[in-house]
């Protein structure tokens, strides 16, 4: 059966598996949600296959459907969004615009059937564009739950919700052991042992330390002088002329007061 075929009145039941799915994966029992989930993708590709075949939705739509993982790149990850936007946009416009003429003739937009000036053509756009529509919003929907259900599987195979997580036990290692076969070998190992240097040995030299201790004495002799420089620069900006900064404009208003 070709869509032409297909009445306004039997187009619009090939929402009904979109909608399964919709309601399905709405449940928050964490406990089935892994389930619902699973059964939320059967009827959301059952939903595809069916539009597909009408050749209803756009083409880039089924492509992202069909394919096994996102892809990798993310500037054509990001064109591929920016396109389905586009089109989402672009249908919801049209939607609400269908909407609002059917509301103007029958009073109430989600009454299904026809009337003076909305007509059977204008039902018909209205559920090709709503089906559109929902095709371009399975792809992210599968996305999204194939992301979810490794971690639900996860949380079941730990007991499900609520259960405590699982203590890990860190494994051990044996110590190192070096077998040694032959005796003169193990003879040398002694002698290393017993010739070896009771104290950690110095990492640098007397002079190598000295220098060392200069540098530091000389880096702290700098720091100081510019923090006396600096002390200095602030004494100056509190004084003037050997009197506190403003002292001499405080006796200048007292006097023109008192003459006042």
């Amino acid at each position: 059966e070709e869509l032409e075929d297909i009445s306004p009145t039997d187009l619009k039941y090939l929402m009904v598996p979109y909608m399964l799915a919709e309601v399905v994966a709405a449940t928050r029992d964490m406990e089935k949600r892994l389930e619902s989930l699973r059964q939320a993708l059967v009827f959301w590709r059952a939903f595809a296959a069916d539009c597909q075949r009408l050749r209803i939705g756009h083409q880039d739509d089924y492509v992202a459907i069909d394919r096994e993982q996102e892809p990798t790149d993310p500037a054509s990850k990001r064109e591929e969004k920016i396109a389905r936007y586009k089109r989402c946009k672009e249908l919801d416009e049209k939607v609400v615009y269908l909407f609002s003429k059917k509301r103007e003739d029958l009073g109430d937009e989600y009454l299904w059937g026809v009337g003076s000036s909305f007509d059977e053509d204008m039902e018909r756009d209205l559920i090709l564009m709503l089906l559109r529509r929902a095709v371009a919003s399975v792809p992210e929907n599968i996305t999204s739950a194939q992301q979810e259900m490794p971690l639900l599987e996860m949380m079941m195979a730990r007991g499900g919700p609520g259960a405590e997580p699982v203590e890990v036990h860190e494994v051990r290692e044996k110590p190192y052991m070096v077998r040694i076969q032959d005796r003169s070998e193990l003879q040398r190992l002694y002698r290393e042992m017993v010739f070896r240097c009771p104290h950690p040995l110095a990492t640098m030299s007397i002079e190598e330390a000295a220098d060392l201790e200069i540098q530091e004495m000389h880096q702290k002799e700098a720091e100081r002088m510019v923090r006396e420089a600096e002390e200095r620069a602030r004494d100056a900006d509190r004084w003037w002329d050997g009197d506190r900064y403003g002292a001499k404009e405080d006796w200048d208003d007292e006097q023109r007061l008192y003459k006042d």
